[in-house]
């Protein structure tokens, strides 16, 4: 396709600070797209006034952000091969890696739907839903929407990642949009004027993630895109391996973030709604400016994977200082403007007077280590794309699994709410270093063997 030909001969020659602002900026887009999915929940049904469902909410999160691992898990695993065989100039490959790893998507988003909706109760309360009566009511009201959700979100974001990874960031951008736009319109139609209150966020955000994906699934035929045929899929362990242990580090990353929400929430449940709920606001205002600093990370990977493909390893590493630079500067503009206007971004989604106040001096202390995220957010990818799955595995369960998981016993034991609130920048930091180290003693140019894609691949 003399599209995606086209793309290749850019990404491998074009200077790299316009290269990297055009492919971040859509990806930047699209990463704060897939995040005001749920901000977008939080911002009307804090208009209510209730802590309950504002907590609700937060603990649905915990939930979604594991769905979402399982979609970049597929979309990344897919998406990264694809673009290193592109860097190859092997697009029939190419196209039998899109096709797979959708199909395993939406397998995995079917099983899910069906087991969690049986078990939807019991699982509401495993994620931290049962600290009171009413709280309950509202996570599972919700949660019976949202797990509703499961197939079209994992469909999204595969097919979103692969557009994104084989150079199309555009594309992948317009499909979240529709999606956002979609929630965004719909939230307040459906609370406010049919009156479904707490329901409708729910509603609201199942109908953007059907009309999201579906765009997506289109656009994917379109502008000389690889197409999404699921007749196409063709399963090997070679491909199988490659998706799976490809988009591994992404799924134990969000995925162990996951776990943590669940564990915060339950820590912060001794503290009572107030405190969950201000956790909630803050957590989501800091994601928001993380997933800024994700999506310029992610304008990088198409440079580095399919440079990485053409053997181009000093245009990889050039490339890669200059993500950590800019983002690492970014960040710390953000922890400034966080840290003086704490109080007004936290109204933003709250009028609880009480939920304001903690989540301000929350946000304060973790834009101490706001910063450090760059080079680390970076150094996961980096190893991903270059096919050193085990380093890039390590780093990104690191901030989460190593450091945040034990630190959310042990600190509040010793200091109480001000240790709760110590948890996130201390891991921070710790994760900071860890990854300095890991990506100094991991090779930076030991190409990934191409043999498992070989025209001799037997279930081709």
């Amino acid at each position: 396709m003399k599209e995606n030909t086209s793309r290749r001969e850019k990404i491998l020659t074009e200077p790299l600070l316009p290269l990297l602002i055009k492919t971040s900026v859509p990806t930047i887009i699209g990463m704060m797209m897939n995040m005001l999915y749920n901000l977008t929940d939080t911002f009307f049904i804090g208009q209510l006034n209730n802590k309950s469902m504002t907590a609700a909410i937060g603990i649905v999160f915990s939930f979604v952000s594991f769905v979402q691992a399982v979609g970049f898990w597929f979309g990344y695993g897919s998406g990264n091969s694809m673009s290193r065989k592109l860097g190859e100039q092997d697009e029939k490959e190419a196209q039998i890696l899109s096709s797979t790893g959708v199909v395993m998507a939406l397998a995995t988003g079917i099983i899910l739907t069906v087991v969690l909706w049986i078990y939807v109760r019991p699982f509401a309360c495993l994620i931290g839903g049962d600290a009171s009566p009413q709280l309950l009511t509202y996570t599972v009201e919700y949660l019976k929407i949202i797990i509703l959700t499961i197939p079209f979100s994992l469909l999204a974001l595969t097919v979103y990642n692969q557009l994104r990874l084989c150079g199309n960031v555009k594309d992948g951008m317009i499909g979240l949009l529709f999606g956002m736009l979609s929630n965004m319109i719909l939230d307040p139609i459906f609370i406010f004027i049919l009156k479904m209150g707490f329901a409708g966020a729910g509603w609201a955000t199942l109908a953007g993630q059907v009309i999201g994906a579906f765009t997506l699934l289109f656009l994917s035929y379109r502008h000389g895109n690889i197409p999404v045929r699921l007749r196409s899929a063709r399963f090997s362990k070679a491909r199988v391996y490659h998706i799976l242990a490809g988009g591994a580090p992404n799924f134990s990353r969000q995925g162990i973030t996951g776990v943590a929400s669940v564990l915060l929430n339950m820590v912060a449940a001794t503290y009572g709604e107030g405190m969950i709920a201000a956790l909630t606001v803050s957590s989501k205002i800091v994601a928001t400016a993380f997933m800024i600093m994700i999506g310029w990370g992610q304008g990088f990977q198409p440079i580095c994977a399919m440079n990485y493909g053409a053997k181009k390893y000093d245009r990889v590493k050039k490339a890669r200082k200059l993500t950590v630079s800019v983002g690492t500067v970014f960040l710390l503009c953000v922890a400034v403007l966080l840290a003086v206007f704490a109080v007004p971004a936290s109204a933003l989604l709250s009028k609880d007077e009480e939920v304001i106040r903690m989540s301000a001096e929350i946000l304060r202390i973790q834009c101490i280590s706001m910063p450090f995220l760059g080079y680390y957010a970076v150094s996961s990818m980096y190893m991903q794309n270059i096919g050193h799955y085990g380093s890039a595995l390590w780093i990104s369960i690191a901030r989460q699994g190593f450091f945040y998981i034990p630190l959310l016993f042990v600190l509040p034991a010793l200091a109480g709410q001000t240790g709760l609130f110590l948890v996130q920048p201390v891991a921070d930091i710790l994760s900071f270093v860890f990854s300095i180290i890991v990506v100094h003693f991991t090779p930076s140019q030991t190409p990934v063997s191409s043999a498992p894609f070989s025209s001799q691949t037997a279930s081709r």
